[in-house]
Formats: C-alpha cells, structure tokens, sequence
C-alpha cells in the first residue's frame, strides 16, 4: 500500500510539472505578436524591482533552458557581469587599470556587484525539486585571479540529457555600479545592461563562459524574455522589445511590462528626466513596418529629427543590404551626460550620443545611431562569440555603419573638436576609404585580428584591429570581388547564419563558394596575419631608343648626327612596381602615354617586384599601381603613383589650402581673446 502511495505521489509530481512546464511554454507563446524566430534555449521571466535611494535591484528570475547540443550536462555556467564591479581586484578593473582607467574617488555606495541569494530546479519532468546553492563555485577559465567572481557553475545532480529542459528559480539582488563602462547610476538616470545572471553558451561540447574582460562584450543563446520592471512612478523607462502593459501601483510605483522572443539579451534604462517618448510607425517595405522609440534628453530636443530619421536610414538600408528587419520595435536612447553609456548596442534597444554642440555635416547623432543599430544584426541576429571573435561582430558593423550612412548622407564634413566645440571645414569631405586607415596604420604590426578580445598588446590594437582592420578588409574584399557579387555574399551570409554562432571557418565558406575559389589565400593574410599590405611604383624611365654603334656582323654602325624629334621616334619605358609589404595579392597597375594611349597590366603580386619594358612612339606620362583603389588596406596610398614630370604646384595648393583652415581656426578663437 505504501509502495502505490508513492508511485501515486512520484505520478502525481511529474504530471504537476509537467503542466507547470507545459503552461509556462503556452503562456510565452500566448503573450508573443509573432512566431518566435528560432529555437528558444534560454528563456527568462522576472520580476524586477529598482530602489532608488538604495541604487538597488531585488529580482527573481526564472530560467528555461534547454541542452540543444548532443552531449549529456552535468553541471551549468553562469555569467554574473556586474561582480566585475564589486572591488578593483576583478579581471575588468585590473585589465583597465593597465590601460589608464581609475576607479578613483570610489566610495562604498559606488561600487556594484550581482549576488545570487538562492538558485533551485523546479520540479519538471526531467528534474525533480532540488537547491543548487550549496553547490555552487566561482570560476575563473581565463586567468584564475581568485578575485574575480563574473563566472559561477553549479553541478546538477544528475546529467541534461540532449533535448532536455530545466527549469530554475533564481533570487537575486544586483547593486547598480557608479559607471565605469556601459552600465550604471548617474545622478537619476540609470541605464542597466548584463545585470542579471546569465547562462552561458554550450558549444562544441563544452560552456563557453568567459570571465568580463575590459575590452570583452558577450555571447549568450537566444530566447525569450519576460519582465516585468516595477520602479518610481516618475520614472520614464525604454527597454528591449514590446512595452506591453503599464500599471501604476498604489505605493507611489509603477511596473511596466517588456517582452520580447528571439533575442539573447535583455537591458533596459529609467530616468525622470526623458522628454515623452517619441514614437512612431516606420513602414521600412512594403507591408513591413516597425515601431520606432526615441527617449531623448531635454538638452538635446532639437535633435529629434536627426535622430529618428537616423533610424529610419539604419532600418531601411540594413534591411536592403543584410536582410529586412524582423523585429516589430526598436528603441534608441539619447544618454545623459556623463552617464558612460553611449554608443552601445542590445537587442532591438541601443543607445546613441550627440555632443554638446551640433551642426549639419557633422556625423553626429547619426554616424553612432547607425552604428549601434546596425550591431543588431552583426551582434542581435548573427550571434557572434564576441569574447573570441571581435572582428566579427565590430568589424562587420563599422563596415555597415559606413556603407549606410554613406548611402543616406553622402560623404560628411571633416571637422576637428576645439575644447569640445566642433569646428566643420566644409570644403573638406571625407571619402570613404579613409574610414579607419589611420588607426590601421598606428597599430596594423602588433597583432593578428583573430584573437581574443583580451589578449591583444593594448587597447589601441584592440579597437584598431576589431573596428578598422576588420572593415577596411570587408572594404578590400567588396573591390576584389566586386560589388554586385559581394553584396550577394555579404546578404547570404548575415542571413544564414541569423540566430546562429557562425565561426571564422563559416564566412570564409560563404566568401569562397561566392567567389568561386577557396579564399582562404586571401582572408588568411589580414585575419591570421599581421603583415601590411604596401605595393609601390617605385620607378619610371622614358629614353629614346639607343642607336646601334659598333661592329654587327663585321659592320661597323657608327654613331649618326642628332636629328630633330620625328614621328618614327621610339621611346623604351620602363616601370618597376614593388611588393614593401608581407601581404600577397593581384594587383593591377595603370600606365599612361603622353599620347594618351593606356595599358593596363596584372601583376601577381608574389615577387618583391616586377618590371615592365614598353616600346612605344610615345614617353610616359604617369603609372599607378592599383589605379581602382581596390585595396583599401594598402598602408601607404602615397607611394601609388609617380608621373614622369612632378606637378611642383601641388605642394603649393596643399599649403594654400592648410593656411586657409589655419586662418579659419585663429579667428574663431579670436572669440576667446580681449
């Protein structure tokens, strides 16, 4: 009798849990607008409230998460970001230190950390009840400094089988940080980002769970996100995906109610201080439309405009180029001030950043707004492992920024800040290959693009190699493949791998099957190479045929009175192109007669150099090496070209021209003297 009991109970607890299981499903699908998007592995409804005088977040998180891979799991890996924050001993604040960033002037309420104060496996089908809290262990696989706490793993107590979900309660309580990057309290405006703990990302048969590095983002699974934010009714609060309810409590609080599927992040902002949101209705194609929010700080009113039309252009032409935006909102935010949390990017909510003082030309608001917009796709739908593979997702998103706002703007204004005053030279534009080469040029021998995020020399290579390399590679790769077909290719690839965690071996199989030819030769060399890209010409000679003097045969020739320049004249030319740098591409180069006939040559580019020798009627007049500007990573543009008669005025229009921007520049600070 006993024994019926129990099987009784065991029968009854599987068929609770399976309901609970099967409700919770039905309720996520229930509450969504659309169909999700791809498979939902990690899952999070919670329940969030913000103190505001205690800069305090008390939350409760369920997780849904469900082993999508083919190997049994017997232990789960979080991330809990925010701890990079609790003391200047984390890997973060240690690596930033070495890179001149201080937490000077830090008190006890600045810092801020994110604390799990209970984590259980709710009863399902696959689990029975059971608290993992005790068998939780901080974890540091990338450096052991025993300081650092962004990583936590907890063994199951028995193994996830493939297919499998489980089903977790987690209490927490997050202190939101004074800002040190991307996320913190100034003042009252709070803007929240990796603030909850966050499962990691099992892949090829392991968690890939990286510790928070200085110059590291993040890689995490998609999902669905169900949260409910209840904070001071003052508050005006964005956040990613759809603003579904509003409700104002009787306590002097609101929550507001934000859902959202397909997405492998959540982050969300509040201040008193927003101007009424701006929304609005963006019908980007035919029959497709999403719904456009702007939180804008009051000092910055008059920018509305630029900002929203900013977004439209980012939608319209990111949806021509990388494939139609999918999402029914997208949120921009206006940061305040001081606040360090510009220019970031999350699923369908991103932040922009204007300075102080705008004008038109200037690429601000709107070259950052593209920018952080467009990280949605090279970041939100191609889920790049941003911890390894940086450039894939900052390289291809500065290659989108530029093609977009180049496609909506034109080519904008140079311009040169004077104690945070823009000055703008409106004589001066800047083409498009100039986008990142000279950061490319400071740093392009220090490493390899393909690293890390946090082992490369400094900073400075960082960016230069995972923003400006990056996209000046995409540059040379669009010119040498031609921009029909690459746009074909770079469309194909953004759209297949949506939702997915492409590696460097997938880009480069869609690049070869689009060329034709395995690429590897060509990508290999800026992704796995350090190597510069340097083709020169570095001499040209015209010189009227030698007459024949000597004995030929047993004649002798001598030689013949100076005649005057006659139609039979011939000229042999010469023109000697060098290989100055390691890298290895085709390369094509220009030769141009006096007379104004052309010959176009293509040369290897293997050797260190190549010569050509020309019997013509006429001298040349110039060469150039690589006359279309194909390759844009070519570090020094101006060894390119030689003429055979120098042009000695250039020099003179470049100096009248700089002493004009001089004259400019004295006379505005003119306003500053007596």
């Amino acid at each position: 009798m006993k024994q019926i009991f129990v099987k009784e109970t065991r029968l009854l607890k599987k068929i609770l849990a399976l309901s609970f299981l099967f409700f919770l499903l039905l309720g996520l699908l229930c509450t969504s607008a659309q169909e999700p998007l791809c498979k939902q592995i990690a899952n999070y409804t919670m329940s969030v409230t913000l103190d505001t005088k205690k800069n305090l977040i008390k939350a409760s998180e369920i997780l849904s998460w469900t082993n999508d891979s083919e190997n049994s799991i017997d232990e789960l890996w979080f991330h809990l970001y925010w701890n990079a924050f609790q003391n200047n001993m984390s890997t973060f604040l240690t690596e930033a230190s070495r890179r001149g960033r201080r937490v000077t002037g830090f008190t006890k309420d600045d810092w801020g950390y994110c604390q799990v104060n209970s984590i259980k496996i709710i009863n399902n089908p696959y689990f029975e009840a059971y608290d993992l809290f005790p068998d939780m262990e901080f974890d540091q696989p990338d450096d052991e400094n025993l300081y650092d706490q962004t990583v936590f793993s907890a063994r199951l107590p028995h193994s996830l089988e493939p297919g499998q979900t489980i089903l977790l309660n987690i209490e927490f309580e997050s202190k939101v940080p004074r800002p040190i990057a991307r996320t913190g309290v100034y003042k009252d405006y709070y803007f929240i980002a990796q603030w909850f703990p966050k499962i990691g990302v099992f892949i090829e048969g392991k968690w890939n769970c990286h510790q928070y590095h200085a110059s590291s983002e993040y890689f995490a699974d998609y999902g669905t996100y169900d949260v409910k934010i209840t904070l001071p009714s003052s508050f005006i609060v964005g956040a990613t995906g759809e603003h579904r309810e509003k409700i104002n409590n009787e306590d002097g609080t609101t929550t507001h109610h934000f859902y959202q599927h397909s997405v492998h992040d959540f982050a969300w902002t509040a201040s008193p201080h927003f101007l009424p949101p701006y929304i609005e209705d963006y019908e980007f194609a035919p029959g497709k439309s999403t719904q456009i929010t702007l939180l804008l700080q009051p000092q910055h009113k008059k920018l509305k405009d630029r900002y929203m039309n900013a977004v439209k252009n980012a939608i319209k032409y990111c949806s021509l180029f990388y494939g139609d935006y999918p999402y029914t909102t997208s949120t921009c935010v206006d940061p305040a001030y001081n606040s360090g949390s510009g220019g970031m990017e999350y699923p369908t909510f991103f932040t922009g950043g204007a300075y102080f003082l705008t004008r038109k030309g200037i690429s601000s608001p709107e070259g950052v707004t593209i920018h952080e917009f467009g990280h949605g796709y090279f970041y939100g739908l191609v889920g790049s492992n941003e911890f390894e593979n940086p450039w894939m997702d900052e390289g291809f998103t500065s290659f989108l920024d530029t093609e977009v706002y180049y496609a909506a703007y034109g080519e904008p204004l140079y311009n040169m800040s004077y104690f945070g005053i823009p000055v703008t030279f409106k004589d001066v534009r800047i083409p498009i290959e100039s986008d990142g080469i000279s950061r490319h040029r400071q740093t392009y021998n220090m490493d390899i693009m393909q690293r890390f995020s946090w082992e490369f020399l400094e900073g400075g290579s960082y960016g230069a190699n995972s923003y400006s390399k990056a996209e000046l590679t995409l540059r040379t790769l669009k010119r040498f493949m031609g921009k029909e077909l690459f746009s074909k290719m770079i469309k194909a690839y953004s759209l297949r791998f949506w939702f997915k965690h492409p590696r460097p071996e997938d880009f480069y199989a869609v690049v070869s099957e689009f060329a034709g030819q395995d690429m590897s030769w060509f990508l290999d060399q800026f992704i796995y190479g350090s190597g510069k890209l340097d083709y020169s010409i570095d001499r040209i000679t015209s010189n009227k045929e030698r007459q024949p003097i000597g004995l030929f045969n047993g004649i002798y020739k001598e030689r013949e009175r100076k005649k005057e320049k006659t139609k039979d004249s011939v000229y042999r030319s010469e023109v000697t192109v060098r290989r100055l740098g390691e890298a290895k591409v085709p390369v094509d180069v220009l030769v141009v007669f006096e007379d104004g006939q052309e010959i176009r040559e293509v040369w290897d580019g293997l050797y260190r150099w190549k010569k050509y020798i020309y019997h013509r009627p006429s001298k040349i007049k110039k060469a150039v090496v690589d006359p279309e500007f194909k390759l844009v990573l070519d570090i020094n543009r101006t060894n390119n070209s030689k003429k055979m008669k120098p042009n000695r005025l250039a020099p003179l229009k470049w100096v009248s021209n700089w002493l004009g921007w001089l004259q400019h520049t004295l006379e505005f600070f003119t306003i500053f003297g007596g």
